[in-house]
């Protein structure tokens, strides 16, 4: 799979198959989303490309959307020890508080929303 998603990625002729691919399943506001997107990412650079690649691929994949949080937490976690081994004790700072954010969320999202109450300061 990553190996498929890299070279949808770098490969141009591969990247306009799977967005044809795309815009023929996506229906509705999905489909103007991805169009969006796609102009602004047919000719970016390699991250902005993979990360449009790996979301549709989310929103697309149940398997893929199951296991996406926890590679996203691998990769705060490789990337606070690379900092690390660099000392470059903010950065590990800044990616810890990332990691615990990351994972409030992920469990705000899993709660059901407290109906007429609002997180907003007023």
């Amino acid at each position: 799979m990553s190996n498929k998603l890299y070279l949808i990625t770098t490969n141009n002729k591969k990247f306009e198959e799977w967005s044809k691919q795309n815009k023929k399943r996506l229906k509705g506001s999905a489909l103007e989303h991805f169009n969006a997107g796609y102009n602004d990412m047919v000719n970016g650079n390699y991250l902005a490309r993979a990360s449009f690649v790996c979301y549709w691929e989310i929103y697309n994949n149940n398997s893929l959307a199951k296991i996406a949080p926890a590679i996203t937490q691998a990769s705060f976690i490789h990337m606070m020890h690379r900092f690390m081994e660099r000392g470059q004790q903010d950065e590990v700072i800044v990616t810890q508080q990332l990691m615990s954010n990351f994972l409030r969320l992920l469990q705000a999202l899993n709660q059901e929303p407290d109906k007429g109450e609002s997180n907003e300061e007023e």
